[in-house]
């Protein structure tokens, strides 16, 4: 899914390596992990979309033969 994108940043990296220490120590449940994850997900990309101005656009040009 495409809001899940950010999960392999740094960032993101970093939570689910935490994530994963709590699980294994027993301090959260997995389903709490994922809860976490879930809105981790909805945190980020509601952040960048409002917070972010910068914008690319592309413009090409036909290819002929």
């Amino acid at each position: 899914m495409a809001y899940q994108l950010y999960r392999n940043t740094t960032l993101g990296n970093s939570l689910q390596e935490s994530l994963d220490e709590l699980i294994q120590t027993q301090q959260i449940t997995p389903q709490l992990a994922l809860q976490v994850l879930l809105q981790f997900d909805k945190a980020i990309n509601t952040a960048l979309a409002n917070r972010v101005r910068n914008r690319v656009n592309f413009r090409v040009k036909p290819i002929t033969q």
